[in-house]
């Protein structure tokens, strides 16, 4: 069609009207010819984008189909099995945090074996035990504040962190006789000489099970 309008142009310039869209026919002519063409190439690009979409074969269906079923089935057994055990039994065998502990080899220490390494960093290695008496690993969130205690009130405080939960879970750590989360902190803004006197450790441990907030204290030097 935007042929067609093209050559009626020619044939009127042939004709000796004047060349170009300059009369009112011609214009129109002009404009049918752009609208046409440009409605092909809308038309056309219609066609590619909906050709580039995936189409999912029936085998494909059938077998999504298969896991979808197979995963509903699954969450209905165990929905039955919760239903089957009373909820106070549950409660009941679900061990909680109870206490945390800050252990003896929590304190400021040299990144590497050189004593005189000026890059220093607190480590603080954290227990956090159950009702049973044993140490566990369980998710939730972590502060921990250095202090002087025998300096002015408002100069006390020499640091503080946060540990998110992701960030913690991944601090698990443990030696041959015990577990405990491993935290590292940056003291490089400490001054030298408060970081040879007697500092006091806070920690403070959310739990994210029980809710619990579970404090505990230690000297470090």
């Amino acid at each position: 069609m935007a042929d067609n309008a093209i050559n009626k142009v020619e044939i009127g310039r042939r004709a000796g009207r004047p060349s170009g869209c300059t009369g009112v026919g011609q214009l129109f002519l002009c404009l049918a010819g752009l609208l046409v063409f440009g409605g092909c190439e809308k038309n056309a690009a219609i066609k590619t984008d909906k050709q580039s979409k995936p189409i999912l074969s029936p085998t494909s269906i059938q077998q999504e189909n298969v896991k979808i079923k197979a995963e509903n089935e699954q969450l209905k057994k165990q929905m039955e099995t919760l239903i089957g055990i009373d909820k106070q039994v549950r409660i009941d065998a679900i061990s909680t945090v109870s206490a945390i502990e800050l252990t003896g080899r929590s304190g400021i220490r040299s990144k590497s074996k050189d004593s005189n390494d000026v890059n220093e960093v607190l480590i603080v290695y954290l227990k956090t035990i159950d009702d049973m008496g044993d140490v566990v690993k369980s998710p939730g969130e972590v502060k921990v504040e250095l202090w002087d205690l025998n300096t002015k009130p408002a100069e006390a405080l020499l640091g503080s962190w946060t540990v998110e939960p992701v960030k913690l879970k991944k601090s698990w750590s443990g030696s041959l006789m015990t577990n405990y989360y491993k935290l590292t902190f940056d003291v490089v803004a400490i001054p030298k000489d408060k970081k040879r006197q007697e500092l006091t450790l806070k920690a403070e441990f959310v739990d994210y099970m029980a809710g619990k907030i579970l404090k505990a204290q230690k000297v470090i030097k």
